[in-house]
């Protein structure tokens, strides 16, 4: 069986090495994979193409809701009463950005753009969904993502105005770097499979490095946690401020999908920041060195390769261009982690 992807939002794209994939028969969905992330909410949908939306919430009124005018980068939720946009619609309209608030606590609204029946079903159960999360250790964190799990009941919601009755059977939390690993150690990503590697995720709200042994064990002492493209936005919006005289604060989001598109260019009126996000970056390059050496200077001798995923992975290529082939950012970084867990066994 094929493994087909789309091309999701930004023109993101990712080939597959494989067809592994488990079928799929009538209303029984053996595994969803879902990573609501800070900055994109991403699945696989019923027919193993990839989605990515702007992980951007926006509760509306019965009014509002339906003076709505549906696109293909948002998906509108009915549930319990309420009414809620996802995606691109979502931050025109005012919406809070998931780095702004709790992703595991926003889970349980945000999952349901990823519970889909198969093809000619509206009732869907299924039986296993893969959640990733920052830190599986967080009990706090694991209890809201588990919350999505409802089996032997049965819940309704209306997805983009076609109800679906669903369960689901069990979440299981993974960690956001540990299904790429895995998969970059069977892929063929690591030079040295037989020794120390490392994934480093950089995202919206957090850039997570974690060093893995062969046999897939995390080295806790050897975490190195840094502030994503969220904290350098912010120190852009200040900068931008002053520079232009703004009677405002530039939204963070809109800086941030600047910063994704890579003309940094903000508004209509298309306020040239990029000379203020290099400064803001060249910062941010040399505190990750001097973490790094801080925290993996024991292992730096044993070290194989860092890979680079998520979706500001591009930040980071001034180190990687200073290091040799040690630090590498894997192909389309945006889209790495969902594949990962799609592929994990």
């Amino acid at each position: 069986m094929n493994y087909a992807y789309t091309q999701p939002v930004y023109g993101l794209s990712y080939p597959p090495s494989n067809g592994k994939v488990s079928p799929q028969h009538g209303q029984v969905r053996p595994r969803v994979v879902f990573d609501g992330g800070n900055r994109f909410v991403k699945w696989i949908d019923p027919n193993n193409l990839v989605q990515c939306l702007l992980s951007v919430v926006k509760e509306v009124s019965e009014y509002q809701w339906k003076r709505l005018k549906p696109d293909d980068q948002s998906v509108l939720i009915e549930v319990d009463g309420k009414r809620f946009v996802i995606g691109r619609l979502a931050q025109e309209l005012g919406g809070e950005p998931t780095f702004q608030t709790d992703k595991c606590q926003l889970a349980s609204i945000l999952a349901l753009s990823a519970i889909q029946p198969n093809p000619g079903q509206t009732t869907v159960h299924i039986q296993q969904m893969i959640v990733a999360l920052p830190n599986t250790l967080n009990d706090d964190d694991v209890a809201a993502v588990k919350r999505i799990a409802n089996h032997p009941l049965t819940k309704e919601f209306k997805r983009n105005g076609e109800y679906i009755t669903y369960t689901v059977g069990e979440v299981v939390p993974v960690d956001e770097t540990e299904p790429a690993f895995h998969y970059a150690l069977n892929q063929g990503f690591f030079s040295f499979p037989e020794a120390k590697n490392a994934i480093w995720d950089l995202g919206g709200g957090t850039a997570i490095a974690r060093i893995y042994t062969p046999n897939g064990t995390m080295i806790h002492d050897a975490e190195v946690i840094l502030p994503g493209t969220k904290a350098l936005a912010q120190q852009v919006a200040v900068e931008m401020k002053e520079v232009y005289s703004l009677d405002y604060s530039p939204s963070l989001q809109g800086i941030m999908d600047a910063i994704a598109r890579g003309d940094c260019l903000y508004g209509t009126d298309k306020l040239d920041f990029s000379s203020i996000f290099e400064k803001a970056c060249d910062q941010w390059v040399e505190s990750a060195r001097r973490e790094i050496r801080s925290k993996w200077a024991q292992h730096l001798p044993e070290l194989g390769e860092v890979l680079i995923v998520g979706g500001s992975a591009d930040i980071a290529a001034p180190i990687c261009a200073t290091s040799g082939d040690r630090f590498k950012i894997a192909p389309s970084p945006q889209l790495f982690n969902i594949i990962a867990m799609a592929y994990q066994e």
